[in-house]
Formats: C-alpha cells, structure tokens, sequence
C-alpha cells in the first residue's frame, strides 16, 4: 500500500510540474466563441505556454483557421532565405470585398476624395517576433487568430465590418525555428526555473536574427533582406493605421509599451503621432490594469531611427507602437519579481492585442484623418523647405545607382532621370548615370530622411543609431538643389531595371578586360576564375584602343588571357557574354597586346591573382552580426562560397587548403596552438583578415602593429546631478555616425576606387593609432573627419 500511495505521490507531482493555466487564462470570459473554430487547446494538443510553438505549428494553425473561417484569408506575402512562407491571416466580415475596401482606403488617403473616415475601413497589421528569441509574441499570435475567428457578439462584428486586420504571426521564421528547436529541446517536463539551466544560453548564434543572423528589426529602412523587402512591398500595399511590433527585454523587467521617451523622437515625426500613440496607451493600461500585470511607459526606447517595425509607420503616416514584454526564454524561469512563465508573458502580449483592437476602434476616423493629414501636409512642408531636389548619380558604378533606385522605389518615392548635364559644388551629373528626387512628393518626410545630413539633436541618448544619410552608404556623389528650375529632368518615374552588360570589341583571341570599378566586379572574377580560368590584375594604370575608341585603365583592371586554358576560344567568349550580362559589367576585347600608354599586357605589372579559396571562423566569442555580414556578402552579392568554422576547430583544420581566413569581431578565444598554426600560414603567403575587435588578436601575436587609441575620458568640465548618471554615457558613446576618410587608391586593397575620399559609418569609441609607417595604412580618416551623426 505505500509503494501504491508513493507511486501516485510521485504521478502527482509530475502533473503538477507540467500543469498549465486552462484557455480562459488567455481569453476574455466575457465574450463567447464559435464552437466551430477549434481553439489552439484542441488543435496542438496542449495549452498555449506548455511548450514553444515552432513556426510549422503556427503556420498549419493559420491554414486550419483559414480553412474553417469565412471570416480569414491566408496570403503569402514572401519567403524567407530557408524558404518558409512569410504570411498574413487577414481578417474582415465575411461580406466585405477586401480588394474595393483596400481601394477605398488609398483613395481616402490620397485623392482627397468627398469619402470621409467614417465611411472608409481601417487597416490594423498586427506583427508579431521579428526577434526568433522572443517567442512570447509569436506564441500568442494563435491567440490573436482564435480570437478573431472564433469570438461572437457585437464587439467584434463591429470591428470586423469597419476593419480589415492583418495579422502577422511571425516575421523571422528561420530565426524562430532555431530558437523553439533549442528553447523545447532543453526543456525539462518537471517545473526548472534556475537561470543556469542551459535553455536560457542559447547555442550560437541564436535565434535573434535571421538565416545570415541580421536583426530583421533594423532593416525596415535599408530593406537587405527578402522577410524586409516583401513586407514593407505589403505595408504600402495595405498603408495601415496602426501596426504593432511585438517583442521581449531582459528577464527582469516587467512589460513596455510606447511612447516611449517623448523628446527623443525624430523631428519629422508629426506631434500628433505622439499625441495618438498617448490616446492608445490609455487602453494598454487599463486592460494590463484589468489582469493585475505591471509595466511601464515614456521613460525608455524611442522612435528617432526610422529602420524599426515601430517607427517606420511613424514615417509612413500610421502609428507603429512597441511592445516589450519580459523574455524568459523558455517555459518557466526564475525572476527578480519571483517565478515566470511563457504563459504568463503570451497572456500580455494577446491583452495589449486587444487593447490595441479596441483603441483603434475607439480612435478610428481621428487615426485616418490623421494619415490624410499627414500625406497632405507633407506638400505644404516641402513648399516651405530650401532644398527642393536632391541630385544623385555614378558614372563609375550602375550597379550601385541602380541599386540606390531600387530602394528609393520600393520605399514609394519618386525618381526622375536628368536630360541634361548639371553642376554643382565641383561635381558633375551627366544624363544617362544621374537622377533627380524632388522633395515636393507624398514621402517628402522619408526623403527628407534619407538625404538629410544631421549635425543638431534636441537629444543626446540614441537608442539605435544616430544618423543614416543613404547616398554615403551606397557611396554616391549627392548635392542638395534650391530650385527645380536649375535642373532638367524627365517627368516618368524611373524604375530600377537590371543592367546586362557586355563585350566591347567583338571576340578575342588574346585578352578579355573589365575594371575593377563596380560593386560586382568580385562576383565577376570568382565566376570566371571557378571556371578554371587564370586571371591578372594590372598594377599601373593604362590605356588601349578597343574598337576604334581609346580606352583608359585603372589600378586593379582584370585580365583574362585567351591563350594555355583550359578553355577554348569560343568557349572562353561565350562564358565572358554570359558573366557580363549576369553581372551587368562590361568587357573589353584586345586585339594586341601592346598598350597605347603604361604597361604592355604581358609586363610583369600585370600580376596573378589567384581564386580565393575563404575560411572564416564562427561560432561562440564570434560576433554572430559581424560574421553574417560577411557571409551574406560572399554568398549573396558575389556568390563566393565561405567555409564556416568552429573556432575550436581550428586545431585539426589543414589551413593550406584555404588562402584567406576571415576572423569576424567579437571575443575570438583561439588557442595557442591554432594561433601558431594561424600565423606560420601568413607567413607562408596566406592572407589573413581581422575584423573589429579581433585586430586585437593580431596584434598580440604579432601579426600586426596595430595599437589601440587609448579612450579619452568624460568630460569632467560638465556637471550632472546622480539622477542623470546614465546621461554621462550616452555622451560619451558613439551611437552610429558618418566620417569622412582617405585612401590610397593605388594601393592593392583599394583598388578600384575612383576618388580618394570615402565615407565611413561608424559605432562604439574603438580607435587605432597611427602607425606613421609608408604604405602600411592605405585608409585612415581625414584630417576633420566628421559628417553626420551625434558625437
């Protein structure tokens, strides 16, 4: 009898451990449910919390309720890198033509058509985890879904009939999917909270970011990414009113909903989207009020970068509203404010779901005359600015021009081609390469934004960065116009097309040429040189005539000889036609080897460059940002296959199959064996690349002598009282700013490069000394270095 009574003791227990709160934890008890609709209880065979649900789950709940609701509609909006659908589960009342509603709403906001708010539908996007890690957003998504389908009553068929939701249940699958895989598999099934269980420490590189490991939450305005591309192509398709961005802080904090710091919000930013954004806080409150959770509001975060999922509406017209809730990771954790769960933080993110519903509602013809103000307005602002064009081009470079238009497109603005020639502050903009954005254009606040150099801030605390002039990130000369009259341009929107390029000079029994010059010429010279063709790059400058016209070429021009390859003739030009039109970079044909001017072809300044063959380090102590930068570079703009490594690898790794091993930032612990190992493979000729805080490791086995510039301390001149002792740190941080730098563009590492000035984006106070030795530092900054951004 007391093994039995122990027995059932023990049984006890277990159920206790893994015992979850029942639907009606989550849910409104007030409301009732179509019994048709199966709830996520009945459909994944647990309570929402009990584990983390992993994308494939959310994804074939949504089909489910697609399939049983007339109220839903499935729609695949992109794929991710891994190929998993990204999706939106819209919802209207069964009787509504989304398609007219969609129109009537564009009209509304653009036509200044007789309609008014209360005749025209509002669109609220619900966006739910674009942080992998932060699984209580996606987790309650399938609530959000139930909810909508399955509640009943006045309440929601009034929502439905005047709105059209677009609900987002994950925006970073692949980064989701890692995250569920690690969060479930290190879940024990009794009750372990402790913070040292391995299931809060995530293996590297995590699930914050995306497949290439980017921060998917950054790149709302810069649009790398297909997860970014495809949904903001979907906001400016639906133009939402008010789009939540759901995600998690630090275990110890409570829950965070916008505004958040008032005065550290982006000047173009109308004031009344912060007065808007207070009227909906109201309701957060009161509905986290109403199940006793605790949380906080305008005194942290802020919306001055406009790359966010929360502050591009802000720039767009609509309300973006942040939601940071408590992130324990996994499904139970030990808290400063005692034990939490998953469910528990699922529970706040549904509530301020429908917090957010029921404000928007409340608000809803303020919320759409504001979007038509705010379109509207922006033609009377642009009227009152001195600059009423910028002027952007580079003969050198299509590829990057092309590129900068692309984006610009996608982000609704404007682009018009110049007819004639214009010149302005030294600089030149020829028809055919340059282009004209007038500021007088509904996205005149963007436009604004991504031209405008920065140097005042009515704040000196940036939670992202603090300036992000785009034509210095595509390096392209810009100038600022007065009047529209001083430029001639056409009046059709240009719309990025790709480039194909081709050979010049017919066919070669000699050499092929191309410059050095373009953004894909590295994509160029891999696809030729994995074809088993040997390459050379010109060291001098020259000049050739090629089909009848006379040609120069710079430092770093590749050529391709005709003769002893493995190719033939025919089958050497029909490869170079195809990489020049897929590259969109033009060949040249020779005819002889001898130059018009510099160095004959055969000259021994001409040098061989071999296929790289790259290695580059990983795993934990790597910046996990730093190397997806890098292997998404490699992989997707220049289709340069990268070995990733375990850095713990490196020891049995035989380096002498490899003649480029990239270590990215971070803490790089390699071993003292593999750091000699690393080091007789450069003196061997191997070539090594340190990037950020790993040119430390370099120089302390004296691979370099790089020497790090010693911080200069705070300001001791300025007085802050102990409630602004954080301040103290802000103003002495680099939070993301533009400098100016030199370069020796006769320099191998700089070649291709037309002009000896480049402008560099810069975060954090690291600095290297000069080392005041020839022709060992090809970049540095200049003499008064500063361009844009806080400092």
């Amino acid at each position: 009898m007391k093994r039995i009574f122990a027995s059932l003791f023990l049984l006890s227990f277990c159920f206790n451990g893994i015992s979850q709160e029942k639907l009606d934890y989550f849910l409104p008890v007030d409301v009732t449910y179509n019994k048709n609709i199966p709830t996520p209880e009945d459909y994944f065979g647990m309570q929402v919390g009990q584990w983390h649900l992993t994308y494939d789950q959310i994804l074939n709940y949504l089909k489910e309720i697609d399939r049983v609701s007339d109220r839903a509609m499935l729609a695949e909006y992109g794929r991710t890198y891994e190929n998993r659908p990204l999706v939106h589960l819209i919802f209207t009342a069964p009787g509504n033509n989304l398609e007219e509603l969609k129109k009537k709403h564009n009209e509304f906001i653009f036509s200044g058509s007789g309609s008014n708010a209360s005749e025209v539908p509002l669109v609220i996007n619900l966006g739910y985890g674009v942080h992998g890690n932060e699984s209580s957003a996606s987790n309650s998504s399938v609530l959000t879904v139930y909810y909508l389908a399955a509640a009943q009553g006045e309440k929601i068929d009034n929502l439905l009939k005047n709105a059209i939701i677009l609900v987002d249940p994950c925006l970073n699958p692949d980064g989701l999917t890692r995250h569920s895989t690690w969060a479930n598999m290190n879940q024990s099934i009794t009750d372990m909270g402790k913070t040292d269980s391995r299931q809060f420490s995530e293996m590297w590189p995590g699930g914050r970011g995306n497949h290439y490991w980017f921060d998917l939450n950054r790149d709302y305005l810069l649009l790398v990414h297909p997860e970014s591309r495809s949904r903001v192509e979907k906001f400016h398709e639906w133009k939402p009113n008010v789009l939540t961005d759901h995600h998690e802080m630090e275990a110890n904090s409570s829950f965070f909903f916008q505004p958040g710091v008032h005065k550290r919000n982006n000047p173009l930013t109308p004031e009344k989207n912060y007065t808007l954004t207070s009227e909906i806080a109201k309701y957060h409150a009161k509905y986290l009020d109403k199940i006793g959770s605790q949380y906080f509001s305008e005194e942290q975060f802020d919306d001055y970068y406009f790359g966010k999922g929360s502050s591009y509406p802000d720039i767009n017209g609509g309300i973006g509203i942040l939601f940071e809730q408590a992130g324990f990771r996994g499904r139970i954790r030990e808290t400063a404010s005692g034990v939490r769960k998953l469910a528990f933080g699922i529970r706040n993110q549904f509530t301020v779901t429908l917090s957010t519903l029921d404000a928007a509602m409340n608000l809803k013809n303020q919320l759409l005359d504001y979007q038509k103000e705010f379109y509207n307005e922006a033609l009377q602002l642009a009227d009152k600015e001195p600059i009423k064009a910028y002027v952007f081009g580079s003969e050198n470079d299509p590829y990057k021009t092309r590129s900068f238009i692309d984006l610009l497109n996608r982000h609704q603005i404007l682009v018009y081609p110049l007819e004639k020639e214009f010149e302005k502050d030294g600089q030149s903009f020829k028809p055919g390469s340059s282009y004209a954005v007038l500021l007088k254009q509904p996205q005149y606040r963007l436009i604004k934004s991504l031209f405008e150099i920065t140097t005042s801030f009515a704040d000196t605390t940036f939670y992202d960065v603090s300036t992000w002039t785009m034509p210095y990130a595509f390096d392209i000369p810009f100038v600022k116009v007065g009047s529209v009259k001083d430029i001639s341009y056409g009046k059709k929107n240009v719309i990025s097309q790709t480039i194909a390029g081709k050979i010049i000079g017919g066919r070669s029994n000699l050499a092929y040429l191309f410059r050095w010059n373009e953004y894909l010429s590295p994509a160029a010279l891999f696809a030729i040189q994995n074809a088993g063709l040997k390459t050379k790059v010109a060291t001098e400058p020259f000049s050739m005539n090629i089909d009848g016209s006379d040609e120069s070429f710079n430092y770093g021009t590749i050529i391709i000889p005709v003769n002893d390859q493995p190719l033939n003739t025919d089958q050497i030009s029909t490869l170079i036609s195809e990489i020049a039109a897929s590259a969109g970079i033009d060949f040249f044909a020779v005819q002889t080897g001898q130059t018009s001017k510099g160095s004959d072809l055969g000259s021994n300044n001409m040098v061989q460059v071999k296929k790289p063959e790259v290695l580059m380090l990983a795993g934990t102590g790597a910046d996990s940002r730093e190397a997806g930068e890098i292997w998404h570079m490699f992989d997707q703009k220049y289709h340069i296959p990268v070995c990733l490594t375990e850095i713990n690898s490196m020891n049995s790794i035989n380096l002498n199959k490899y003649n480029v091993l990239i270590l990215p930032g971070g803490n790089l612990t390699i071993s003292g064996e593999a750091s000699v190992k690393i080091k007789n493979w450069v003196q061997q000729g191997g070539t090594l690349i340190a990037c950020g805080n790993a040119i430390n490791w370099t120089a302390k086995n004296e691979l370099s002598k790089l020497k790090m510039k010693k911080e200069i301390g705070p300001d001791t001149t300025q007085q802050l009282v102990y409630a602004e002792r954080r301040r103290e740190n802000d103003l002495n941080t680099v939070s993301g700013a533009i400098f100016m730098a030199k370069m020796d563009i006769t320099h191998p590492l700089c070649y291709g490069y037309q002009k000896n000035e480049i402008p560099v984006f810069k975060t954090e106070n690291t600095a290297i000394e000069k080392l005041n030795q020839k022709f060992a530092e090809p970049v540095c900054f200049t003499g008064n270095p500063y361009i844009s951004g806080f400092i």
